[in-house]
């Protein structure tokens, strides 16, 4: 059943089902969530660690890479921005792999008559941080809403939906009208040209007034009478909502885009300095020096090449070894309860990133991170017992416990007694070729590094399987 609808979605999009193997080997769709003019957007599992993702479908125009949005995404990375996780390009569709928000949109988290103050000014504040971070990188969103922010399962909120960004220079004049039509900036709706921040900082007004109000402030029965709303400016804001915030709102929802504050002077605006929460910082969060050594441990058990998958994050390639590091190590960062959503399945046509033979669930017991001293041993991974060990799969296994290995139970000896030797260690000949495989790696991450060399590297190597190419979006 399951297959028939992920071959009806496929059949949807006109895509052939060959074509769709470099997807397919990877993901397995689960539902979808969204569907426009040219995405669609669903929730599917990775087969190698059982996560639940989000997966943007794009569609190309006239034989081009629809990768735009891909191109911004990897410049991006702040704990208030969706984290873009792998790009799988075929030759019709481009596949954007991302954090699933299991929270939903933020919009239907409004109340009828809008948020207490301070959960308005917590919401906002995580927005505006976003915002700011994706302005100090060059990029504008210009099209920001409260349908394209979603809320995580720790309720943090999550700034989406790239497709209509642009990376900009200072003082860059623009021209497009695109959006959603009661977040637009009137200097668009004119058809004037107009920077992209002060846009930006106007959808910003937009959203704060929808927060503590639960309505937008541009109401009008017709798109016409919306549109002469915007054009002159005609607002009026409840007397319920606090005189600071009323003057924050009318500052960002200047007619004059010189006269809107920046992003930064939105954040240090008195009414969002009040209460006990700090504004959040809009640096983002510094790519990591070094590998984890607890995530690559468990990329080796996966199956992948540790130093593969590190040369491919030093690089920004958004490949399969980039894309397990990555979830692995979000899923690590949403906090001791989080666990994998789903058994993982070897798939297919594993790529040539999985150059370690990988081992079946029932081989896997857990031991604690070294940087977790505090933990203590789960009671199924304090037993040896075969059985005991099935239990301790990645389909419900606490991430903050890494996986290590325990030997299954010896079968009983059926060989002559000179064979004693051979079979007394309980561990696979295999293995010990694991060991040596995962030491060489590690003594690459130590002593090399992977911009430094002209020769190429287990990450510039492209053999992959099937019609599909996995491709990222270029710099």
């Amino acid at each position: 059943m399951r297959r028939q609808s992920r071959e009806t979605s496929v059949a949807l999009w006109g895509i052939s089902s060959h074509e769709e193997m470099a997807f397919r080997d990877r993901y397995e769709v689960l539902r979808t969530i969204g569907c426009g003019g040219r995405a669609e957007v669903q929730v599917a599992r990775h087969l190698l660690t059982g996560a639940e993702v989000a997966v943007k479908v794009l569609p190309k125009v006239k034989g081009k890479a629809a990768l735009s949005e891909a191109s911004v995404m990897r410049w991006l990375n702040h704990p208030n921005v969706i984290q873009l996780f792998q790009v799988i390009e075929t030759r019709e569709h481009v596949y954007l792999v991302m954090e699933h928000a299991v929270g939903g949109p933020a919009l239907q988290h409004i109340p009828s008559r809008g948020m207490r103050p301070e959960e308005a000014r917590r919401v906002f504040q995580q927005i505006a941080g976003a915002v700011g971070y994706c302005h100090g990188q060059g990029v504008v969103h210009l099209d920001l809403k409260l349908s394209n922010v979603v809320v995580d399962a720790a309720g943090t909120c999550k700034l989406i939906d790239f497709g209509l960004s642009l990376r900009v220079r200072p003082g860059q004049k623009l021209r497009r009208c695109w959006g959603t039509l009661a977040y637009l900036a009137p200097e668009i709706l004119l058809k004037r040209e107009y920077e992209g921040p002060p846009a930006d900082v106007w959808s910003l007004g937009v959203i704060l007034f929808y927060l503590l109000t639960g309505r937008c402030p541009f109401r009008a029965l017709l798109r016409s009478g919306m549109v002469r709303r915007i054009r002159e400016g005609r607002y009026h804001i409840p007397d319920r909502v606090p005189p600071q915030a009323r003057s924050l709102i009318r500052s960002m929802l200047s007619m004059d885009p010189a006269r809107r504050p920046t992003v930064e002077q939105v954040l240090q605006h008195p009414w969002l300095r009040e209460g006990e929460e700090a504004v959040p910082c809009q640096d983002g969060e510094p790519p990591p020096k070094r590998p984890d050594p607890a995530i690559m441990a468990a990329l080796v058990d996966l199956g992948h090449n540790p130093y593969e998958a590190w040369v491919s994050l030093t690089w920004g390639k958004f490949d399969d070894a980039a894309a397990a590091y990555l979830i692995l190590r979000h899923q690590l960062s949403q906090g001791p309860g989080c666990a994998f959503n789903g058994k993982p399945v070897r798939p297919a046509h594993p790529s040539d990133g999985s150059v370690l033979p990988r081992r079946s669930t029932s081989e896997l017991a857990l031991r604690p991170c070294a940087s977790s001293r505090d933990h203590r041993l789960p009671q199924e991974a304090q037993h040896t017992g075969h059985k005991d060990l099935r239990r301790v799969s990645l389909a419900g296994t606490d991430l903050h416990w890494l996986l290590q290995r325990t030997p299954a139970p010896a079968p009983a000896p059926q060989k002559p007694s000179h064979s004693r030797k051979d079979t007394s260690t309980g561990q696979p000949k295999a293995w010990k070729r694991v060991a040596r495989r995962l030491a060489s790696c590690f003594r690459q991450l130590c002593c090399c590094e992977p911009g430094g060399s002209k020769e190429e590297t287990p990450g510039t190597r492209e053999q992959r399987r099937g019609r599909g190419r996995v491709r990222v979006a270029p710099m």
